[in-house]
């Protein structure tokens, strides 16, 4: 997992940003980081997508929240893993994944010390996140243990030296939240593309014209798309 890049070697944001559409959907789509020249940084497309949103661009923050959305459940999975939190607390990976993705995004969306490190160095701020939920996690187990009567009183997390002591929402990413929750489901029953449309259309509120330019394909193609997409969720949600 890429834990950061150097800020002068890197490709300039400037440069990204003036990509047209269809080639930033290519280069979003890459996921050989270890060996791909081309591949965008995991704190890069944090940074555009801060920077689109601020700057109003409604079809390059869609595309880059599209491509957040799919990578941190993978980053999740991969430290749920890693740290034995799948199997050894939580059984389901696919579970493990969502609850991790969520608590790091809050951070991101409530704590703007975190989303300003994770716009240098996404990586280190994500396995710091992705550790305090873990923490929390056994810090409830243990309490839940020693007494039913104290889990009402399990703290949700403990603040480290360089979190704001209270919240102060970023209005521009706040909207993600509620899609962090279903994000790792949607990813093990959609494609890429059926993915992306979910994204712009229902959490982006795109319009279908400027999701086809963003795919690069016809608006009719994002339809098929969208039609697809809607018959899975409906499948994989309706009981």
């Amino acid at each position: 997992m890429p834990s950061g890049t150097d800020m002068d070697t890197a490709e300039p944001d400037s440069i990204l940003e003036t990509l047209p559409t269809a080639a930033l959907h290519a280069r979003l789509a890459l996921t050989d980081w270890q060996h791909d020249a081309e591949f965008i940084p995991h704190e890069q497309v944090f940074r555009l997508l801060r920077r689109a949103k601020d700057g109003g661009d409604r079809t390059g923050g869609g595309q880059l929240s599209a491509a957040l959305s799919w990578r941190l459940p993978d980053l999740s999975k991969g430290f749920a893993v890693r740290s034995d939190l799948y199997s050894g607390n939580i059984d389901n990976l696919d579970q493990a994944a969502e609850e991790i993705s969520q608590f790091v995004w809050e951070r991101l969306v409530t704590r703007p010390k975190d989303a300003e490190h994770a716009e240098k160095y996404f990586g280190q701020l994500f396995n710091r996140r992705a550790l305090d939920f873990q923490r929390m996690l056994l810090a409830k187990k243990r309490k839940c243990k020693d007494s039913l009567d104290a889990l009402d009183q399990v703290q949700e997390g403990v603040p480290d030296s360089w979190w704001d002591p209270a919240p102060n929402p970023e209005d521009t990413l706040a909207t993600k939240q509620e899609h962090a929750q279903i994000a790792t489901r949607l990813q093990a029953i959609l494609t890429k593309q059926e993915f992306s449309t979910y994204v712009m259309l229902y959490v982006e509120e795109m319009r279908v014209k400027d999701i086809a330019a963003a795919l690069g394909v016809t608006p009719r193609a994002v339809n098929t798309y969208k039609n697809a997409a809607l018959g899975k969720i409906r499948k994989e949600f309706t009981p």
